[in-house]
C-alpha cells in the first residue's frame, strides 16, 4: 500500500531496526550514553500532518523549543502547503529553523533543483540570522530504497546545496538506510552534520553511520511527543552540543556562521604517541578510568580504552576513533577543575597558548578558549563542548 507524502514508512523501518538490534540481528549495536532528557537544546520537526489545527509558534517557542525543521519538498515537484507560512512564522517567534527535502522520485540533481528553488522562494539564503543548514531526508520510501538513492546522486544533491547556499547540508538518515540502500557505505556523509532517528530507546542513541566518521548532531528520539502550540503528536529532537554552538550553526552570536567545518577526529591506537594521546589519557581519568598520562598509547591505555568502550556500548577494540572521542569528552567551562580541564589546557598549549596544566579553568584558560574559538569560527562562549573539543583535538 502506498503511503503518500509521509514519514511513516521511515518510522516503521526504525522500529524494525530497533528490534533487530535488540535481538542481536543488526551488525552494529547503538551507542549507549545518555537519555534524550540529558541534552539541554531541544527542538521539533513539522510537516502538513501537524496542522490538524493552526500552529501557535509563540507557544512552541515558550515551551522551551529552540529549533525546528519544516518539511519543504519531496521528489521533483511537490511542496508542503504549510512550508512558507511555517518557515516565516517560526522565525518570527524566535526559533532557529530550516527546511528539509524528502528524497524520493527523481535524480539527485533534479530533486536538489526543486528544493533550492522552493527554499529561495521562501526567503531562505543559508546566511541569514537564525537559519540552520537545509536538510536532505534519506529514508525508505513506501518500504523501499528510492530509485536514485546512490552515493553518486546523493553526492550531487549535497554539492548542489553547498553551491547554492554556501553551507553544508544536514543529512537525516539511519544506519538501517545506509546498510540497505547504500551498501553499508556512508562515506558520502563524511563532511555533513547528521540527524538520526531512534525512538523509545532510553539511553540507546542512534547507531553510528558506517563510513561517515562522525557522530550524530541531532537525535530524533520520539514521533509521539507533545508540545504546547501544536495539536496531536509531534517529532521531538535534541541537539548534541550547546545552545551557543547551535546558534553559531544558525548564523547567530559571536561565533561565526553555519559554514564552519570541523576537522575529523584523529584515530589513535596502540603505538600512537603525542599530545592527542595525552589529552585522551586525561579524559579517561576524568571518566574514572585511571590511566598514566605519558603521551604513549601502550597496553595500559589500550586496556582502559577497551573498558570504557565496553561500558558505553561501543565496539571494544581499544582504538580511539570518532565514536569513542564523542563519548569520552567532557564539557567544561569557567570554574571547572580536574583532568578534563588538564586535557583542554594540554591541547591549547599545543596550539601555541602558554597555560599552566593545573586542572583549574580560571581566567587564563577562559581567555585562551575564547581566543581559540574565535580563530576557528566557533561560538565564542568560553565553554568547551563537543564542537570545541573536535576543533581542539582534530586540528
Amino acid at each position: 500500500m502506498r503511503i503518500p507524502l509521509t514519514r511513516l514508512s521511515a518510522r516503521a523501518v526504525a522500529v524494525v531496526a530497533t528490534t533487530a538490534v535488540a535481538l542481536g540481528l543488526a551488525g552494529t549495536a547503538p551507542a549507549q550514553a545518555a537519555y534524550p532528557s540529558s541534552y539541554s537544546v531541544k527542538g521539533i520537526d513539522t510537516s502538513r500532518w501537524n496542522h490538524g489545527s493552526a500552529i501557535n509558534w509563540n507557544s512552541v517557542a515558550a515551551s522551551g523549543q529552540k529549533f525546528v525543521f519544516h518539511k519543504a519538498t519531496q521528489s521533483t515537484g511537490w511542496v508542503d502547503p504549510y512550508f512558507v507560512q511555517d518557515f516565516k512564522a517560526s522565525a518570527a517567534a524566535g526559533l532557529m529553523n530550516s527546511g528539509y527535502h524528502f528524497y524520493a522520485e527523481g535524480t539527485g540533481s533534479a530533486q536538489a533543483d526543486h528544493f533550492i528553488a522552493t527554499l529561495r522562494g521562501a526567503g531562505y539564503t543559508g546566511k541569514a540570522a537564525g537559519q540552520l543548514p537545509p536538510v536532505i531526508d534519506l529514508e525508505h520510501h513506501n518500504g523501499a530504497c528510492p530509485a536514485y538513492a546512490t552515493t553518486t546522486h546523493i553526492g550531487t544533491f549535497i554539492n548542489k546545496i553547498k553551491s547554492a547556499f554556501g553551507v553544508t547540508p544536514i543529512v537525516y538518515t539511519s544506519k538501517w538506510f545506509v546498510d540497505d540502500c547504500l551498501g553499508g557505505n556512508g562515506g558520502v556523509f563524511a563532511t555533513t552534520p547528521l540527524w538520526q532517528p531512534r525512538y523509545q530507546s532510553g539511553s540507546n542513541e542512534p547507531a553510528a553511520i558506517p563510513g561517515a566518521n562522525r557522530s550524530w548532531s541531532f537525535w530524533q528520539y520520539s514521533d509521539t511527543g507533545s508540545v504546547s502550540g501544536i495539536s496531536g503528536n509531534v517529532d521531538l529532537n535534541v541537539f548534541r552540543g550547546s545552545l551557543s554552538e547551535l546558534r553559531a550553526m544558525a548564523n547567530l552570536g559571536s561565533g561565526g556562521g553555519g559554514g564552519t567545518q570541523l576537522p575529523a577526529w584523529p584515530v589513535l591506537k596502540s603505538g600512537s604517541t603525542g599530545v592527542d594521546v595525552r589529552a585522551l589519557q586525561y579524559l579517561l581519568n576524568a571518566r574514572g578510568y585511571a590511566t598514566t598520562v605519558d603521551g604513549s598509547y601502550g597496553p595500559a591505555t589500550t586496556s582502559q580504552v577497551t573498558a570504557f568502550q565496553r561500558a558505553n556500548g561501543l565496539v571494544a577494540d581499544g582504538i580511539t576513533g570518532p565514536a569513542t572521542w564523542s563519548k569520552v569528552i567532557v564539557t567544561v567551562q569557567s570554574g571547572a577543575t580536574g583532568s578534563a580541564v588538564k586535557a583542554v589546557q594540554t591541547q591549547l598549549n599545543s596550539k601555541g597558548y602558554s597555560l599552566a596544566v593545573d586542572g583549574s579553568f580560571g581566567p587564563a584558560t577562559l581567555s585562551a578558549v575564547k581566543s581559540f574559538q574565535s580563530s576557528k569560527g566557533l561560538a565564542v562562549d568560553g565553554s568547551v563542548g563537543p564542537m570545541t573539543w573536535q576543533a581542539l583535538i582534530g586540528s
